[in-house]
């Protein structure tokens, strides 16, 4: 089937819309990304929560995303990139609800694991969806869009526990309030993506497929098997560089989530000041991300992808040392790392809905982004320990000597795919 009328098309109201909705997924990735670290110093007023335990409520949304990405990866792919889009949003309403009235640690842990599932298929079906409706010209500028609504999320969190703190509510009280808070535009997502069509490509690929499971053939399912065995052949590349992306992008939460802490441990300043500096810190991160979409469709994807690694690495060997420094000079860091971070973020976000067919993309990307959540785990979730041992500076050292790896195999992997066809590329990825 020939695409030219898609990918030829100019920018319209509809495609605006789709890239809102989709956008707004990553709008509430990024709301949920923050509002823990910035609801965890009410909740240990009101329970006592060991340092190991903050580290889990702080990157449990991680784990949640893993299974998220992986199983929704599949879902999307065989029943399409709308159901999962509007099937995943159930989990993070229903579990953001729940959060407000939770008693204890392991509670709370629990709902943000299934929060975390929820943000995690929706990173994956939404930029599936989008991608294979945009037209080639404006294709990385508008899925860059959609990505700049995660950072945009962040800092909506940090502004609604600001009005709350300064209205004079209490601890107890507060924190539920900014969890509950994540449900409502999440309600009004769902009611709005029902008017989503589904992707054509998909359609033309696995129309078939939208009927009862019994009815599925089983040559039907060989061709699927089939299809997933290419990640391990014909798309290896194409998946290493995906998840070589994503991996140096999961290495931020150390300052994503746990950035609050960091600022009161080392700044020595009152929650007040720390909400001002956070605000800061995400204000850098939607730059950050504003700029990736005026470089997707100009310098291209893979330069972009590279030199925003490089410069993250860079910025975490200079955290490290900001950590003994002048408290305005950690800040200052903090904030262009978090402005070349949502640059990877973005380009990462670009690259894996691009270099993989239409038949394994879900899948493909569930596992890219599954590597983003492993790597946001790991590196995030040892930080309130790291900042009692007083060795974090240590360990920032190491993060950017990783990050600056990633750059490396980006380099070797990866192809440019600008200004191509979403089927011209397959072609060239199927080829190198």
């Amino acid at each position: 089937m020939e695409y030219s009328e898609l990918d030829e098309r100019p920018i319209s109201k509809f495609i605006l819309y789709a890239t809102i909705l989709v956008g707004l997924g990553s709008f509430l990735d990024g709301y949920d990304l923050l509002n823990i670290s910035i609801a965890l110093p009410f909740i240990t007023r009101t329970m006592t929560i060991a340092a190991s335990m903050q580290g889990m409520l702080g990157t449990g949304t991680y784990l949640g995303g893993v299974a998220g990405a992986a199983l929704f990866g599949i879902f999307s792919d065989l029943r399409g990139r709308k159901t999962a889009l509007i099937v995943d949003l159930v989990f993070f309403m229903a579990a953001s609800l729940i959060s407000a009235v939770i008693s204890s640690p392991a509670q709370l842990l629990v709902l943000r694991i299934a929060i975390g599932f929820g943000i995690g298929a929706d990173i994956v079906s939404g930029p599936a969806l989008l991608s294979e409706l945009l037209p080639i010209k404006n294709r990385g500028k508008l899925l860059g869009t959609s990505l700049l609504m995660m950072p945009l999320g962040g800092l909506v969190s940090v502004v609604a526990a600001y009005f709350l703190y300064n209205l004079g509510i209490g601890a107890p009280l507060i924190w539920r309030v900014i969890f509950a808070l994540g449900a409502i535009p999440a309600i009004i997502v769902i009611i709005l993506r029902s008017r989503l069509p589904e992707s054509p490509r998909w359609l033309s690929k696995f129309g078939n497929s939208i009927k009862p499971s019994k009815e599925f053939k089983s040559s039907t399912l060989s061709n699927y098997r089939h299809n997933y065995r290419l990640l391990a052949g014909k798309y290896k590349r194409a998946l290493i560089y995906s998840s070589v992306a994503w991996f140096s992008a999961g290495t931020t939460s150390i300052f994503t989530i746990f950035s609050p802490m960091i600022l009161e441990k080392f700044a020595l300043k009152g929650y007040p000041q720390m909400i001002a500096l956070t605000a800061t810190i995400w204000i850098a991160a939607t730059g950050g991300a504003a700029v990736a979409i005026a470089l997707h469709d100009t310098v291209g994807r893979k330069s972009l992808l590279i030199t925003s690694i490089i410069l993250l690495g860079l910025s975490d060997l200079l955290l490290g040392l900001a950590f003994t420094s002048n408290g305005y000079i950690m800040e200052a860091v903090l904030a262009c790392a978090m402005f070349f971070s949502f640059m990877n973020i973005s380009a990462a976000y670009v690259i894996q809905t691009e270099v993989f067919s239409t038949e394994i993309k879900g899948l493909a990307d569930g596992i890219s982004f599954t590597i983003n959540r492993l790597a946001n785990f790991a590196f995030g979730i040892s930080v309130p320990v790291l900042l009692a041992l007083n060795i974090i500076k240590q360990f920032m050292w190491f993060t950017g000597i990783v990050v600056i790896a990633m750059a490396i195999i980006a380099l070797i992997t990866g192809i440019e795919t600008m200004g191509k066809g979403l089927e011209k590329i397959q072609q060239e990825v199927m080829l190198s």
